[in-house]
């Protein structure tokens, strides 16, 4: 991704969120998040930046230039791939609730899915052999 603007849209997708959610969350209008993904706009205030760089979870570094210092944290978000299928609106809908969620929910619930997950793996696998 060589642009900002792309950086910022792939990013947006990433996570789900709208431009109308994205514009709601920093308190900007729809039309400022949209002319920063469509190129339109010369500059965003760096209150807004660094308010999108947290909400899209991205590294603010990455998000301007495309290169992150190689000390950042590893609990960062990696950047977005180009080739990530888009979120489904199942996924959406579930992301969009979580993050409503405490931390203090958040972890068991994450322990929950996982759990889940490894349990229908499971199931599946015993479908199989009968």
């Amino acid at each position: 991704m060589n642009t900002l603007t792309e950086r910022i849209r792939v990013a947006r997708e990433q996570a789900g969120l709208s431009q109308a959610e994205v514009a709601k969350s920093l308190r900007v209008s729809a039309s400022a998040v949209n002319q920063w993904e469509q190129g339109l706009s010369k500059n965003i205030k760096l209150e807004h930046f660094f308010a999108l760089a947290g909400l899209l979870r991205q590294d603010p570094q990455w998000l301007a230039t495309g290169t992150a210092f190689p000390y950042v944290r590893r609990t960062q978000a990696t950047p977005p791939k180009l080739d990530d299928p888009p979120l489904t609106r199942e996924e959406k809908a579930l992301l969009h609730h979580i993050r409503r969620l405490p931390d203090t929910l958040r972890r068991p619930l994450l322990k929950f899915i996982k759990e889940l997950s490894a349990f229908s793996a499971l199931e599946i696998k015993a479908d199989f052999r009968n």
